[in-house]
């Protein structure tokens, strides 16, 4: 059962629902209607835990809890074969049979940005684990179907609380309307259908009612044609797994970034009428600098995209860790874009006329300083989701906290350079690398948190 008692929802300072009270039980339908802006999807964020009333209580007995934003909740660079095969643990062969009885399986190898907005609902409508006492969360789950999208979802639903379960969606068209859509026969009788029609204008002006009394489980099943029985849409994350193929997937956009500190790098030179050994005495500023700078302009990809397409949504109401998630990310952007330019510095720096010794160092510096900037760069991209498309001005804002890095880091250069030990300035750049690494993403888990409310 779904019990939701006098809970108020703001958003800003506006009050979209006021003391709003109702139950559901399994084998039920809510639909949650009214205009834009009223609180719909709201609602289905706070009872699906992502996002907590200002006041009252929701409280949940179902085992599980499934919620789709409009958007699907997965990162669109994937294809869809890869995007099941995340949400389910079933072998190959139940998942292309899956892809067939959804009619998706010729574009099983396309990425998920490539097909219609049809192909994705009937993609994450797929992946639905249809378990025993699950609570379905949906958002606009009509939009952009056909009528043939629209009978597999109206069974997916009939499934769900024939095993006691529970389906609440927010809509603007009813599925009264649906159903008449696709067919005009009537259905109701077996699954108990309820409405919630929000006011636009009054938060306490709300109306609960009983639409039909039920939807025909077995004739929804022969109209369908074809059982569905099988997925998972909110299994969104297998952490190490998901991210290794969507690095397949990025390589392209994780160039960029080294050819900009290329082109930094060598272009300085060419500009300025500098001698060899005034190169030798900037060569630690230019190559930590433009580092830096890379690294803070590439940041856009570690949080922005998984919060926009609804992923970060998925991982709190599944109560994933999201300090490990940002853990992962950061790690994965420092051995794909700190690692590689600290290997390219190695002949960039020999070439501004660096010693052997002394290029190592840079190299050395770059690859464990550039860990320290990837901790904290997780820890302002997740500042950044409250800003939402000022990701890249919050990313800026860590420059002040990076300077004295790069300070330690040309410090152990020009130790180098000068035949001093700079063992200590190792041990201190790799102490406040881990330090920052570690502890960044436990931060980063309430900041995430803080921006989905």
């Amino acid at each position: 059962m779904l019990t939701v008692t006098k809970v108020t929802l703001e958003k800003g300072k506006k009050t979209l629902l006021k003391e709003l009270s109702f139950s559901l039980n399994g084998g039920q339908i809510l639909q949650v209607t009214g205009p834009n802006g009223v609180g719909k999807t709201s609602l289905l964020r706070s009872i699906s835990e992502i996002s907590p009333p200002i006041k009252g209580f929701i409280h949940s007995t179902f085992l599980s809890t499934l919620f789709i934003p409009t958007n699907g909740g997965y990162r669109h660079e994937l294809s869809v074969l890869q995007i099941l095969n995340d949400m389910s643990d079933e072998r190959t062969d139940a998942i292309l049979k899956r892809l067939d009885e959804f009619r998706i399986a010729d574009i099983q190898d396309k990425p998920l940005a490539s097909i219609s907005d049809g192909q994705k609902k009937r993609v994450m409508f797929a992946g639905i684990d249809i378990k025993e006492n699950t609570l379905l969360v949906i958002d606009e789950p009509f939009n952009t179907l056909d009528n043939d999208g629209l009978l597999l979802l109206l069974n997916v639903f009939s499934e769900i609380c024939s095993k006691g379960g529970a389906v609440v969606l927010s809509t603007h068209t009813s599925i009264k309307e649906i159903i008449s859509a696709v067919n005009n026969k009537n259905f109701f009788k077996e699954l108990e259908i309820r409405s919630l029609e929000i006011c636009p204008h009054n938060p306490r002006d709300w109306k609960l009612s009983k639409d039909f009394e039920s939807v025909s489980n077995q004739e929804l099943k022969e109209i369908a044609a074809k059982k569905i029985q099988y997925g998972i849409v909110n299994e969104c994350i297998k952490n190490i797994t998901r991210e290794s193929q969507l690095l397949k997937k990025e390589l392209s956009d994780l160039s960029w970034p080294i050819v900009l500190f290329l082109m930094i790098v060598c272009v300085i030179p060419l500009g300025t009428t500098l001698n060899q050994n005034d190169l030798i005495n900037i060569v630690s500023g230019v190559f930590w600098v433009s580092i830096l700078l890379v690294m803070i302009f590439a940041s856009n990809r570690l949080l922005y995209p998984e919060f926009n397409q609804g992923v970060l949504d998925q991982l709190i109401v599944k109560k994933r860790s999201l300090s490990i998630y940002c853990f992962i990310k950061a790690i994965i952007n420092w051995i794909f874009v700190g690692l590689p330019i600290s290997v390219l510095s190695l002949p960039l720096s020999m070439a501004y006329g660096l010693p052997g010794a002394s290029a190592m160092a840079m190299g050395t510096s770059l690859a464990i300083g550039s860990l320290f900037i990837s901790g904290a760069l997780i820890f302002f991209s997740s500042l950044g989701l409250m800003a939402r498309q000022a990701q890249t001005v919050i990313s800026l804002l860590s420059l002040p906290i990076l300077i004295p890095l790069m300070i330690f880091g040309s410090a152990i250069v020009r130790g180098t350079l000068d035949g001093a030990s700079v063992n200590n300035l190792y041990l201190l750049l790799t102490g406040m690398s881990l330090f920052c690494i570690l502890t960044a993403p436990f931060i980063c888990e309430k900041l995430i948190v803080l921006a989905s409310e």
